[in-house]
């Protein structure tokens, strides 16, 4: 098929879809509303959805009692909703994205990251009790077909990287026009946002818990973004949740005016802190460790370092890695469809659709076979000059891949770091071990003596102090003798 006919079934498969609706009528406002999905379907797309949900976020989190206690609250609150009799599932992530969202059909996930900064139970019913609006007004159906628009254009993305750059050109391509997908798949209006936020406290008020916790959650997420702007010395950066939920003063301001008018519930912030006391923090050994520069993972025995000044961010399929004078890596493993060495690997089969430049073998640190050469990628939608590498994995047919590339091309120190980022990946040793050990929360009860300094002393994490302020809410709740506290350890 070639790329004209190509975007010419893109356009038909648009066309059919806006004529398929379905008159439903809304559980949460009663309203007749017209989508391609019926409730069945729903639940169906939901059912076919979550495995990939599961791999997407790095799979369910390894802590049963957070696990537990979390489907436990979502039931409750499901149980006052207009979907009380429908089966949802409630799913913690095991990320350390501060992030919650809803699948159509009842699918409902919260992220470790989102946990630890909850305060209390009662904030934790909010995020569930928001989610389960969206899918009680149907807002999840409706995005489902803006969903299937937009991964059409994320295919348009694809197809373009693939005519300008070849594989790993479309490799990249798709990652982008993936991305761009989710944004604007998660992004509800401003009205339907605003709903679930009503239907949210709604749901608090009558499942017992106090509402006002809707906005108080609102104020903790406002101060993590900018905690990670000013750690990540950015402008602003944007926790994952409010990136899909309007990022607005008037969110926290309606919520709490909704919450005055009803009567005031529990918190159950005890029952809370129990539930998380040992729960990770962070990235887990499934999905390796950031430490500086570096990338420690246990359960691979490796590691590598990227050059200096880069940010390493870590995802369950990639590590991405960018600076602010526009170098950026990734980082991934491949299989090969049959046994090559690596240079066979990188210019047979992974970068196979363009000729590469000045291919040549390598090795790193520790004696495995490696491979690089210099090509062409489609980068923010124009072409970039970047450098490709492998690495054996030591399983068969796997290897350790690499692209590094720089906006207006590699200069003569860029190509060397690069290789020698490259060439530093090897097995952990003792020291890399010690280190790539998850941190943990642990719930303290404050003693006569001890203050927020002291405390936030005990921190394992870099920026502890600020990081205690933020998970403990110190500016709502000041640190007094008998209180509980989380602290981030590693044990």
């Amino acid at each position: 098929m070639t790329a004209r006919t190509a975007l010419s079934a893109l356009a038909l498969a648009g066309l059919l879809l806006a004529g398929a609706c379905t008159q439903v009528r809304n559980p949460a406002t009663g309203e007749l509303q017209y989508t391609s999905m019926s409730p069945q379907d729903e639940i169906r797309i939901g059912r076919q959805e979550h495995p990939k949900v599961l791999a997407e976020f790095g799979g369910e989190a390894k802590e049963a009692r957070a696990r537990e206690y979390v489907q436990e609250i979502g039931q409750k609150v499901k149980a006052v909703s207009e979907l009380a009799q429908q089966p949802f599932t409630f799913t913690l992530l095991d990320s350390d994205m501060v992030n919650a969202f809803a699948l159509p059909g009842g699918y409902v996930y919260v992220t470790r990251g989102l946990l630890a900064l909850a305060d209390d139970e009662a904030e934790l019913a909010g995020v569930l009790g928001h989610e389960i609006g969206h899918v009680t007004a149907r807002h999840t159906a409706q995005r489902y077909d803006r969903a299937m628009l937009a991964q059409l254009g994320a295919l348009a993305a694809t197809i373009a990287g693939g005519l300008l750059a070849g594989e790993a050109g479309a490799e990249l391509g798709q990652q982008l026009g993936g991305t761009l997908a989710v944004a604007y798949v998660q992004g509800f209006s401003r009205e339907q946002e605003l709903e679930a936020d009503r239907l949210g406290v709604r749901y608090l008020a009558r499942a017992g818990y106090d509402p006002m916790a809707m906005a108080s959650f609102l104020d903790a997420l406002e101060a993590e973004g900018r905690l990670r702007a000013r750690l990540e010395g950015q402008k602003d950066t944007v926790p994952d949740w409010l990136r899909s939920h309007p990022r607005t003063k008037e969110r926290i301001q309606e919520a709490a005016a909704a919450a005055a008018s009803k009567e005031g519930g529990a918190r159950e912030r005890e029952r809370f802190l129990s539930a998380i006391d040992g729960m990770s923090f962070g990235e887990s050994p499934a999905q390796g460790f950031v430490r500086g520069t570096r990338f420690l993972h246990p359960e691979l025995d490796i590691r590598f370092e990227a050059p200096p000044g880069f940010t390493l961010i870590n995802r369950p399929n990639a590590v991405l890695g960018r600076t602010s004078d526009g170098r950026y890596l990734q980082f991934d493993l491949g299989e090969a469809q049959r046994s090559v060495d690596p240079v066979g690997y990188l210019q047979g089969e992974w970068v196979a659709r363009q000729r590469l430049e000045r291919v040549r073998a390598i090795t790193t640190e520790d004696g495995r076979r490696g491979a690089l050469g210099l090509g062409r990628v489609n980068f923010r939608n124009k072409p970039a000059a970047a450098m490709f590498a492998v690495v054996e994995s030591g399983r068969p047919r796997q290897f350790y891949r690499f692209v590094l590339l720089r906006e207006g091309g590699l200069s003569a120190a860029d190509l060397a770091a690069y290789e020698a980022t490259v060439r530093s990946l090897r097995r952990l040793d003792a020291a890399d071990r010690a280190e790539a050990r998850p941190y943990r929360i642990r719930i303290h009860t404050v003693r006569p003596g001890e203050t927020e300094a002291s405390l936030a002393a005990r921190m394992a994490i870099p920026n502890g102090a600020a990081w205690f302020a933020v998970l403990n809410d110190t500016a709502r709740r000041p640190v007094r003798p008998g209180e509980k506290v989380k602290l981030v350890v590693r044990e």
